[in-house]
């Protein structure tokens, strides 16, 4: 089987998860700055919402001070939307997954799924892994990788009229959104600001990243630099 084969086969697959395990991101026109995070996990798939377990927490504590350090930014995010808050430090902060359905096996809790479709989640595991990697030679991972491209390309297209701070956090982000090639004059790139897990929005040298994003998380930096 060529890649094309494998493109149909998964495409069913992620999209039959979809239906259970799929975590809405939260974009909405009043978001000026923009995380763009790797795919749900296990909090995450709890709670509906990006970066709702420790990952979130290290956010909430760095953007918003030790007050916030117990509630991950994905729940506080959440809330703001669900409950039409329109808190205004709040309303400035979307979240996106680059893929809407977890890439780790464990967190579908489902031996029997992942058994099922040994295959396809050794491609997405790889994929997933794979640090940055443009181009896979093997069809299964090289489908897999085009999937996932194709559906944050289709998101971020639909923001292309909206003035944002874009912030890949980490490899996998920022690999696929420059697969992804969608650009827009109305947009700022915040480079080289690693994922939050593993407390790394604390380590020295991401420092002056990570204070870039405070900032524009204040509205302490214009969006016209």
């Amino acid at each position: 089987m060529g890649a094309e084969d494998f493109h149909e086969e998964y495409r069913g697959i992620f999209n039959t998860l979809a239906t259970r395990y799929l975590v809405n991101d939260y974009v909405t026109e009043r978001t000026k700055v923009l995380f763009i995070l790797e795919s749900p996990h296990v909090q995450e798939l709890k709670y509906g919402a990006p970066v709702s377990g420790s990952s979130g927490a290290s956010m909430s504590r760095h953007l918003f001070g030790e007050r916030y350090a117990h509630l991950p930014l994905g729940l506080i995010v959440k809330k703001n939307v669900d409950e039409a808050l329109r808190r205004p430090s709040i309303d400035r902060v979307g979240l996106m997954n680059v893929c809407q359905i977890p890439l780790q096996a464990a967190a579908y809790a489902d031996a029997a799924l992942t058994a099922r479709h040994a295959e396809f989640f050794s491609a997405l595991a790889t994929v997933r892994t794979a640090g940055g990697t443009s181009a896979f030679t093997d069809p299964r991972k090289h489908a897999v990788q085009q999937i996932i491209t194709g559906s944050i390309r289709r998101k971020l297209a639909k923001l292309q009229g909206q003035e944002l701070f874009l912030v890949p956090c980490g490899r996998f982000a920022q690999s696929f959104f420059r697969l992804a090639a969608v650009t827009s004059p109305l947009w700022h790139v915040i480079d080289q600001v690693p994922h939050p897990s593993y407390n790394n929005w604390s380590k020295p040298q991401y420092a002056a990243a990570v204070e870039r994003v405070k900032q524009v998380c204040a509205d302490r930096v214009p969006m016209q630099p």
